[in-house]
């Protein structure tokens, strides 16, 4: 077999098996939540259910929607699609890894936050206004971090696109390892600082405690929520499925930055598949810990958490830049 066909072909194994993985880990992380509060908790499986069940209900939409209202959970959909498609996870090469600009990764994560705002106001519901500008809300206060972080990888690895970034990081530990270097302070420093801004901000993007609560629609607690109260159908599946996807992106990239094992050749692959998802159990464990023991916090109190989310990066991309 060709060598890039090879590739093609184990990219698109791998981008079918994340996304029929989205499900479980969100599902998961809500089993231990309630397990851990004394309760039975659902079937690990539910995520699947409820989206097969959305799409065979019947589409309700607001006299006032427009076509913004019919495209918007197709484009945040396949948004979320399409960052999955740039991602490595278990495997070095990714379909779209030659795309997958640590910037554009960035920027598609916002547009698919407009689409959505963009949905909630276009019905001219007084909820969707709340949640529109809620979100911006935590976007902006995210964003600048979220950037911070990319740019910081990219600095430390000399790499701009991610593929590549993860693979000089996951060399880097080979080397050190097989020569018996240890790492200098500041190159083992970088990566968890990058690891705890990235973890706030994957709090706040998916809109979990204690920023958001995504198992309440009360007034005064929703943030992503109020932005799909008015989703109906195939839209609400499209919307739901598609956070369950954003949520693995990032649990994607802290299982990278926490643990950068990718298989570089097919023999790899068991091993690196195995890894990859003990990495995010762990990852859906520390999680579901954080929301146990924490309290949703007041809406005015969320940007004190994200400044610390954006000095962490700061000082990663000062040492990355004092690396070199």
């Amino acid at each position: 077999m060709n060598f890039n066909a090879q590739h093609l072909i184990i990219g698109l194994i791998q981008f079918i098996i994340i996304v029929m993985l989205a499900p479980f880990f969100a599902g998961f992380i809500h089993k231990l939540k309630q397990r851990a509060r004394g309760q039975k908790g659902i079937n690990i499986f539910q995520f699947y259910i409820n989206f097969n069940k959305l799409l065979k209900k019947e589409l309700v939409l607001s006299k006032d929607a427009t076509f913004i209202s019919n495209i918007a959970p197709y484009i945040v959909f396949v948004t979320y699609l399409i960052i999955l498609l740039m991602l490595p996870a278990f495997y070095r090469y990714s379909l779209l890894g030659i795309s997958s600009d640590v910037i554009l990764i960035a920027y598609s994560l916002a547009l698919a936050t407009f689409f959505m705002t963009l949905y909630a106001m276009d019905h001219g519901s007084a909820f969707g206004g709340l949640g529109a500008s809620r979100e911006w809300f935590l976007t902006v206060l995210s964003e600048p971090s979220l950037i911070f972080i990319f740019i910081s990888l990219a600095i430390f690895t000399k790499q701009g696109r991610i593929t590549d970034i993860f693979y000089v990081i996951q060399k880097g530990a080979e080397n050190a390892f097989l020569t018996g270097a240890g790492s200098s302070t500041v190159s083992v420093a970088i990566p968890f600082l990058l690891f705890i801004s990235l973890f706030i901000v994957s709090i706040s993007e998916n809109a979990r405690i204690p920023i958001d609560n995504p198992e309440t629609h009360l007034e005064l607690t929703m943030f992503h929520e109020a932005n799909i109260l008015e989703a109906s159908g195939k839209h609400l599946g499209l919307y739901e499925y598609g956070s369950y996807l954003k949520l693995t992106v990032f649990l994607t990239i802290m299982s990278l930055i926490l643990f950068p094992y990718m298989a570089v050749n097919i023999y790899q692959i068991p091993l690196a598949f195995i890894i990859y998802v003990l990495k995010m159990i762990i990852l859906c464990i520390f999680i579901a810990g954080v929301e146990i023991v924490n309290p949703k916090m007041r809406v005015f109190r969320v940007p004190n958490i994200l400044s610390v989310s954006f000095i962490l990066s700061l000082i990663a991309m000062i040492l990355s830049i004092r690396r070199f």
